[in-house]
């Protein structure tokens, strides 16, 4: 039980990953705020964990909206006193060049990604401050350390991410608070294989697109769950400011 008696919010609880984060946190003891954008796949999530005698309440939240953000954050300390954890995992794919993307894409995808890390921090580290405690995991990708064909603003939004979790992990280590971010390789969707343009069907890009880790797969959601686990724990109590590839060696081509 490695997050007993926590409060944990988890954003993106739509996506495999942040459902899966969910469920991996819930079964070592903390209690789940699920901030989703969908309400049916919250409520999805939240029975999960309880059909599994876990703590857990739905949250409908657009991470992109500073209300909402605000709302999300008030609602968690009302119902349960305290924010000891809160994972980011919300955001959103692009499939663009720099030329090619349109203006509101851009301010879409830089809103979704690195906006939502801006706001759901800003007002869940007053809590933490004021109870001298918290972590912060953040998710990027590898898009956000490499170049990826035809993605530039996912590379510029999750790049964000990763210099913005080391600033804030010096502000606020003196507090106590640990900040940290993983980089995931892509998991498998039809829209990773647009991300390449090669003009196959999905099945096929996917396969290629595998075989560029040297582990030669894509990533598990709960692969990523387990790395976000082990940040939230007290196993990672001297880590800050660090940036943890899950990428079956990709990074290190």
């Amino acid at each position: 039980m490695r997050l007993k008696d926590k409060v944990a919010i988890v954003t993106g609880g739509e996506t495999d990953i942040g459902g899966t984060t969910a469920l991996l946190f819930a079964r070592e003891g903390a209690r789940i705020v699920v901030g989703n954008v969908s309400a049916p796949k919250g409520e999805e999530i939240v029975s999960n964990i309880e059909r599994e005698r876990g703590n857990a309440i739905l949250v409908k939240v657009d991470t992109t909206n500073a209300t909402e953000v605000k709302e999300m954050i008030k609602k968690t300390v009302e119902v349960y006193g305290r924010i000891d954890v809160l994972c980011n995992i919300a955001g959103a794919e692009s499939s663009f060049s720099v030329v090619d993307v349109p203006e509101e894409e851009w301010h879409r995808v830089l809103a979704a990604n690195l906006e939502s890390v801006y706001l759901t921090s800003k007002y869940a580290l007053p809590a933490m401050i004021e109870q001298r405690s918290g972590v912060i995991i953040n998710t990027s990708s590898i898009f956000g350390l490499v170049g990826w064909p035809n993605a530039a603003v996912s590379c510029a939004s999750q790049g964000g991410v990763i210099a913005l979790t080391k600033q804030m992990a010096v502000d606020y280590g003196p507090h106590n608070i640990r900040i940290n971010c993983i980089c995931h390789a892509p998991i498998f969707t039809p829209s990773i294989s647009r991300l390449l343009k090669t003009g196959k069907d999905a099945e096929t890009a996917g396969d290629a697109i595998a075989q560029m880790h040297p582990l030669g797969r894509f990533v598990r959601p709960e692969e990523i769950g387990r790395a976000a686990l082990f940040l939230a724990s007290e196993e990672s109590s001297f880590i800050t400011g660090v940036v943890l590839p899950v990428d079956g060696g990709y990074t290190a081509k």
